[in-house]
């Protein structure tokens, strides 16, 4: 039976995983209860410390309903602070709560766990404050001591409205997964092209397609989320990126492909993912200015060379889509195949144009060293169907 207080899954990468969340004393407290949920709906049980001075911004019994556990504001007898956790997060981080752990202070509950579990567990920060208190000296160099702990890992607030304002909630939870996962991804470089081209027909006009990026920016989400270290390489899209996803943004195909090439090459990457729509034919001479719409104007098109195919290295695992349409779901088979057989790429997304729309993205992902099959009907489907082969290749 479901549970008022009980989540649905979105994944895996936190479960088995005991964080501690502190809460301080800051307006940013309201957003804790969402927090502790998101944790939760990855998988993480979520035991919540609340300093004082958060107390007057949240109750404990919001926070307790958020996690189904008991919130701690005061030490007893059981020794709360020698925590048994993964990790501890402190969320919103106020200058006097990170002042006073820089400065080894134990005061409250909260801060005695945290002196307890600093030397031994990872921490995260995500200070919340005035723009004002976070440019102090003294309080950047209580952030810069806590810094210098290898395990510590400050997540830079963002600056709105004269306010350092708190990560979102997805973010956090986003980069917590990243840091904590086990996944046989976790610090491998990859990278993946995502989203359309462009080829330019004069200074004004270009042609280009409907692709919008989201399968690749969900795709590059759940590997990071799994610990990979992923760049993406991004045609012209509206999608708002969060700041955990390094992005380096294109137009044409040529562009496309230097940035590939390059970041393969400084990042190391093991894993080249292809999801860009790169256009299959651009113009073969671009018309200076803007051409005036009062006379004819005929543009001679030539075919591209395919991404993938510039990525020759044996020691780079490519991953191939294919997007077709108006043929049969066999025939589709038999393309993705020849596909990873030509590209020497060991998996191979494919897909219908009349199978996407309209909330469905139906998809067919080839695994070229079982020769099996995976049947798909969702971005999110796809993305994590995607990491799981990963895990298994890389294995």
């Amino acid at each position: 039976m479901f549970d008022d207080r009980d989540v649905e899954l979105k994944g895996r990468q936190l479960v088995g995983k005991k964080i501690d969340l502190i809460v301080t004393g800051g307006i940013a407290a309201i957003e804790s209860p969402k927090l502790v949920r998101e944790l939760r709906r990855f998988g993480a049980e979520v035991r919540v410390f609340m300093t004082p001075a958060a107390t007057q911004f949240i109750t404990p019994l919001s926070l307790e309903w958020a996690s189904k556990n008991k919130v701690i504001t005061d030490l007893s007898g059981s020794a709360e602070h020698i925590t048994h956790s993964d990790a501890v997060i402190v969320a919103p981080a106020t200058l006097d709560f990170i002042s006073k752990t820089a400065m080894g202070f134990a005061d409250s509950a909260a801060g005695t766990l945290l002196q307890s579990a600093i030397s031994r567990l990872p921490v995260f920060f995500a200070p919340s404050m005035h723009l004002s208190l976070s440019q102090n000296p003294i309080y950047q160099n209580h952030l810069k001591n806590l810094s210098s702990i290898s395990n510590v890992e400050i997540f830079d607030p963002v600056e709105s409205e004269g306010k350092a304002k708190l990560l979102s909630f997805e973010e956090i939870t986003a980069r917590i997964c990243h840091r904590l996962s086990a996944s046989q991804l976790k610090n491998i470089s990859m990278v993946i092209s995502l989203g359309p081209t462009r080829s330019y027909a004069d200074d004004f006009r270009y042609l280009s397609n409907r692709s919008s990026g989201t399968l690749g920016f969900a795709i590059a989400d759940e590997l990071f989320r799994r610990g990979a270290n992923v760049t993406c390489i991004a045609g012209p899209t509206q999608i708002q990126v969060p700041s955990y996803l390094p992005v380096r943004s294109v137009e044409t195909l040529d562009q496309m492909r230097f940035e590939f090439l390059g970041t393969l090459d400084s990042t190391k990457a093991m894993v080249a993912i292809f999801c860009a729509a790169v256009l299959d034919f651009e113009v073969t001479s671009k018309s200076l200015g803007k051409t005036s719409s009062k006379s004819n104007w005929s543009i001679d098109l030539k075919p591209t060379q395919k991404l993938i195919q510039s990525v020759s290295a044996k020691n780079i695992l490519k991953v191939g889509f294919k997007l077709e349409s108006n043929i049969s779901i066999e025939t589709l088979k038999e393309i993705a195949k020849d596909s990873a057989k030509s590209n020497e790429a060991p998996i191979v997304v494919a897909n219908r144009m009349e199978d996407i729309g309209n909330g469905k993205h139906r998809a067919f992902i080839f695994n070229a060293t079982t020769q099996e099959f995976f049947e798909l009907q969702s971005k999110k489907e796809i993305a994590q169907k995607l990491a799981d082969l990963l895990e298994q290749v890389i294995t």
